[in-house]
């Protein structure tokens, strides 16, 4: 058994705000019995430029997030915070970040990165109209599977829910629980979020847990909320509703094991998911 929790957050620009809330979260989480907490995406601002604030607010994020996790005693991954280097320390060119989520374990030790593989580039029949965040962001180019207690995580962000080969190449190293730190706008979120996350479930064997982002960011930017843990039966174990919160639910590794005995689909699968030669694992 492990005890997990999403924090569910209406982050806005304003970053000290921000914080803020996501520390009062983390403490409920928490308290709850939490032992991995997972932030959603862009949780410390949502919205305006973030170059300027990875440049200026980068190495202070990175502190906070292993503050928390060694202070509060607790495998956290910190939904995503913009970066202007990558993982070999590399800048990213033409003012644009890598959108990087970050492991750190209960002792404030950083085990991973990982950089959002798939960027959001769709038109969407909402306020906002038009989304690139290429034109923020660059891809990342390393996928990333660590334990944390008895389970071995596979990251992924947003956006990658949409990817059933990400989640494949997941489960296919050894991942038992999919993460996705999110901000699925309220649109998509009502038609796909569920969908997709039960899909995810099913495919791998995988129990899954998304943090998503909820209410209005902005006057054009709205998101669907509903974090939510799912079992590998593609069942609903536990589920926020579309306000700012805390999901504090168990894995239950036996569960997994029955279910994965009774439908072996790693067994089964005939195809294997190859990566590109410009996308590896982080070892």
């Amino acid at each position: 058994m492990l005890s997990v929790a999403a924090v569910q957050m209406t982050s806005t620009a304003d970053f000290n705000a921000n914080l803020r809330e996501a520390e009062r979260l983390m403490h409920a989480a928490k308290q709850g019995g939490a032992e991995l907490i997972l932030l959603p995406e862009n949780f410390a601002s949502y919205g305006g430029d973030y170059r300027q604030l990875a440049e200026q607010q980068g190495p202070a994020l990175q502190a906070w997030l292993q503050h928390w996790a060694k202070t509060l005693e607790i495998t956290l991954i910190g939904g995503t915070i913009p970066l202007a280097q990558r993982a070999d320390g590399t800048l990213v060119n033409r003012g644009r970040v890598r959108s990087a989520c970050l492991m750190y374990s209960s002792g404030g030790v950083l085990l991973g990165r990982y950089d959002k593989l798939h960027l959001f580039d769709v038109s969407v029949d909402d306020a906002q109209g038009r989304y690139c965040e290429s034109d923020s962001f660059e891809p990342g180019d390393r996928l990333l599977v660590r334990t944390a207690g008895p389970v071995k995580v596979g990251l992924a962000v947003c956006y990658d829910l949409r990817f059933a080969l990400l989640a494949g190449a997941l489960a296919q190293a050894g991942a038992n629980l999919l993460v996705y730190p999110s901000a699925f706008t309220e649109v998509t979120g009502a038609a796909h979020w569920h969908l997709l996350l039960r899909a995810r479930a099913v495919e791998t064997g995988c129990y899954v847990l998304a943090a998503n982002q909820c209410g209005q960011h902005t006057a054009k930017r709205q998101s669907y909320g509903h974090s939510i843990l799912i079992d590998p039966w593609g069942s609903i174990v536990a589920e926020l509703n579309a306000a700012p919160g805390v999901l504090v639910a168990e894995i239950d590794l036996n569960h997994q094991k029955n279910i994965r005995n009774k439908l072996p689909l790693h067994q089964h699968q005939r195809l294997t998911v190859e990566l590109p030669n410009d996308i590896r694992f982080d070892e």
